[in-house]
């Protein structure tokens, strides 16, 4: 019973020197990022730029024209690939467009694919995008009125949500562009 208790000790005071280097390595690397209009955020080897903002009362084209509930925000984003060796396959769902009180929106379930339909198959960016190559694609939003959209983030799933944050900090893109120096003054 006295070796128990003893290899118990050991092991709780090893797994708190090894939880302790852990915190420390996160917070060490850990930064939170927040770039411009024009400016790449980076994940490992994929890059997400908002090129421009606007907003729309349609989009679609004939029959299939899709009015929003609230109000359309079109985003057109530019998804790089930095690799070497690696495609990388963009999901459209993935950005996500956040509001000044922080509330998430996902690509318009009816607007996205009426927006599509007036797109080129390239501005789809539905085929993998070659190691050293970008796509250029619009990505759709509906948000109620009143709401001003201010930031954009990319998600890769809801386990990477929870551990994004936790070891490589929060990654947004402002919808806006970056004040120049003379701005500042």
């Amino acid at each position: 019973m006295t070796n128990y208790k003893g290899f118990a000790v050991t092991a709780a005071i090893v797994a708190a020197i090894g939880f302790s280097l852990l915190a420390m390595l996160v917070l060490l690397n850990r930064r939170d990022e927040t770039v411009s209009l024009n400016n790449e955020i980076q994940y490992d080897d994929f890059a997400f730029s908002v090129l421009s903002v606007r907003e729309a009362d349609s989009v679609g084209a004939g029959s299939g024209l899709v009015r929003p509930a609230g109000v359309f925000y079109i985003v057109t984003l530019k998804i790089a690939n930095h690799a070497v060796r690696v495609d990388y396959k963009y999901k459209r769902n993935c950005p996500l467009l956040i509001d000044e009180r922080g509330k998430e929106y996902l690509p318009s379930f009816e607007g996205q694919p009426a927006l599509e339909t007036t797109l080129g198959p390239a501005a789809l960016c539905s085929a993998p995008i070659p190691a050293g190559q970008s796509c250029v694609t619009e990505v759709v939003f509906d948000v109620p009125v009143g709401a001003r959209p201010s930031q954009l983030r990319i998600t890769f799933g809801s386990l990477a949500d929870i551990f994004d944050p936790i070891f490589s900090g929060r990654k947004r893109i402002a919808l806006t562009p970056a004040a120049s120096p003379a701005d500042q003054q």
